[in-house]
């Protein structure tokens, strides 16, 4: 039975029926002596009683009605023309709720809930009506936290932070704010290869993710699930070494109790998801409408002909494969609380069954949306939105954060010396959402021998020491970022700062992300304030420094021979000055434009 509230809307004469769930199949059983349900398009109804000109003779026959059923089902007709009211908001472009080097976890933008029209009828007839399933969350792994090819998860010894563990955590934080939100998994391809093989790769990846899911309550179904995918795969001793360093289990060790174990390892102990925390409830046995592979039909990126050309002639295929990176990954929606399908009634097929199911689901020009390239500019989904070729994906994800392309930036942290900083507690504040991290590291070198640092210090000189990951949605943009030094005891496990103590720490710094290149000085000005040498005349004063962009001209004329001291943004400045900045080993200057606060 279907919760239900109505209202007279006294300006349209009109009552709005509006559903507290979503379904698949149900009955709603109102009692309503006066009105029906009727199509809200052709709005072909009797007159209401509250309205002029009513016939009173008519108000006896609809006393008569005593009941009032609505059928509901999925196969009736579109929600989107019948219901009135139903919307995304303005921005259309949901919001980021956390984010790791893997993953991210979003909120989709509210909608309306829809409405129907009621008006008087003289029998018993009901009308049928569709209400869609709208996914009010997401949740996604990125390409990075599989083996190449392959449905493998693997873990990095180190830190737990640089494996699925992370995005698992954002999975369990983002169901806390939804709580009982039923979810799907969502597995995709590149369109590399052909479609029946990434379909079956998509869908292994999708069911792979769906065990790790419910491995704390349902152990054996979600180790069958991995044997299944092992077996189809040809898992070898590089996967099950990787499972015996996690889990301290020996070689030899049966899959059965490997995989469990591996699983409960990678697993928060706090995530709690069984089968009937699925749009379907487990109720089929081949998971269909619980998770399914999609192939490369969704392609968030599209290479140019010029792009792809290039990648062709080349062979070897590492740069193509990272590029495509974007389009390799799983994504899990969360639904409205309430939300159900029947297997049945589902559009897509299951994740062992073959690309027919799939193709029924596609746009007309489907083919077309999915392939065409153009001469000399890559087609993003994020740009156009015709990069999908299913219609029912499309429509569920949309406007969905998950898949929209985040830039990864990594900013390095140093003290006033110009010193790295592995470790350091740190928050970073993007488009108002502010986020506690903690930079990389690794164990200190032995005293006096770690480049980059005084005899002694235990400050690391790697490049990918000191590093904070800060994933942006639109650019240009500018990440503040407020950082300390860490203390001896802090490594990587240790807790992150609290993001509300803003004063918390000793340096802070507004960086510049994707400088333009419309106005090269304007730029370069940029440039130097991230390297250090603001040029800002509010700026506070760096003791020694004197004039700061001759100061980056005497610090950088060592590199580079053609720079000219004399202090004006000449164009060997503006040039050295963008290498310096968007190489891969930034150094911020000794003593710069940090602004220390204690």
């Amino acid at each position: 039975m279907l919760r239900y509230s109505t209202q007279l809307n006294n300006s349209e004469r009109e009552y709005v029926w509006t559903p507290h769930a979503n379904c698949g199949t149900f009955l709603i059983e109102l009692s309503c002596p006066r009105f029906s349900v009727v199509d809200a398009l052709n709005r072909s109804y009797f007159p209401s009683p509250f309205s002029k000109g009513h016939d009173p003779n008519l108000t006896a026959q609809r006393d008569l009605i005593s009941d009032l059923k609505v059928r509901t089902d999925l196969a009736t007709f579109d929600t989107a023309s019948a219901f009135r009211g139903i919307h995304m908001a303005d921005d259309n472009s949901g919001t980021i709720h956390d984010s790791s080097d893997g993953g991210v976890a979003g909120k989709h933008d509210h909608v309306d809930s829809p409405r129907l029209l009621l008006g008087p009828a003289t029998s018993g007839e009901f009308n049928s009506a569709t209400l869609r399933l709208i996914p009010i969350a997401c949740f996604r792994v990125d390409d990075i936290r599989f083996a190449f090819d392959s449905s493998f998860v693997g873990f990095d010894p180190a830190d737990e932070k640089n494996d699925i563990r992370a995005e698992l955590k954002l999975l369990v934080n983002l169901r806390k704010d939804n709580p009982e939100s039923p979810l799907s998994v969502f597995g995709h391809a590149d369109p590399v290869g052909s479609d029946d093989f990434n379909k079956q790769l998509s869908g292994r990846r999708a069911t792979v993710i769906y065990a790790l899911l419910i491995s704390t309550t349902d152990p054996d179904t979600a180790t069958k699930l991995w044997q299944r995918v092992a077996r189809e795969e040809n898992w070898g001793p590089d996967q099950r070494q990787q499972m015996q360093a996690l889990t301290g289990l020996p070689a030899g060790t049966a899959d059965a109790t490997l995989f469990k174990t591996y699983m409960q390892k990678l697993a928060p102990a706090d995530l709690k998801v069984s089968k009937k925390d699925f749009l379907a409830q487990g109720a089929d046995a081949g998971g269909k409408g619980d998770y399914q592979g999609c192939s490369e039909f969704n392609p968030k990126l599209i290479f140019s002909t010029q792009r792809n050309s290039e990648f062709e002639k080349d062979s070897d295929k590492t740069v193509r494969n990272d590029a495509n990176g974007l389009n390799r990954r799983v994504i899990v929606l969360l639904f409205q609380k309430g939300s159900k399908i029947t297997p049945a009634s589902w559009p897509c097929p299951r994740a062992t069954e073959g690309v027919a199911g799939c193709r029924k689901r596609f746009w007309s020009d489907g083919e077309k949306r999915r392939s065409t390239r153009l001469p000399d500019k890559d087609r993003k989904f994020d740009d156009t939105k015709d990069t999908f070729a299913c219609r029912f994906y499309h429509r569920l994800l949309t406007n969905s954060p998950c898949e929209s392309e985040l830039t990864i930036v990594k900013i390095r942290l140093f003290d006033a010396q110009a010193r790295p900083l592995p470790f350091a507690p740190c928050l970073t504040t993007e488009s108002g959402q502010t986020k506690a991290a903690r930079a990389t590291g690794a164990p200190p070198s032995p005293l006096g021998t770690t480049s980059g640092s005084a005899p002694g210090n235990f400050a690391g000189g790697n490049i990918e020491e000191g590093i904070v990951t800060v994933r942006v949605k639109k650019l240009p943009t500018t990440v503040k970022v407020r950082w300390s030094r860490p203390k001896a005891t802090e490594t990587s496990p240790a807790p992150l700062p609290d993001p509300a103590d803003l004063d918390d720490f000793e340096f802070q710094m507004d960086v510049a992300v994707d400088i333009p290149d419309a106005d090269p000085q304007a730029a370069t000005t940029s440039r130097l304030k991230n390297l250090g040498y603001d040029t800002d005349p509010k700026r506070k004063e760096v003791p020694g420094m004197g004039d700061p962009v001759q100061a980056f001209q005497r610090d950088y004329k060592p590199q580079f021979a053609d720079i000219i001291v004399d202090g004006t943004l000449n164009q060997p400045t503006i040039n050295d000055s963008k290498s310096s900045h968007d190489g891969t080993k930034p150094v911020l200057r000794a003593g710069s434009d940090i602004d220390l606060k204690r």
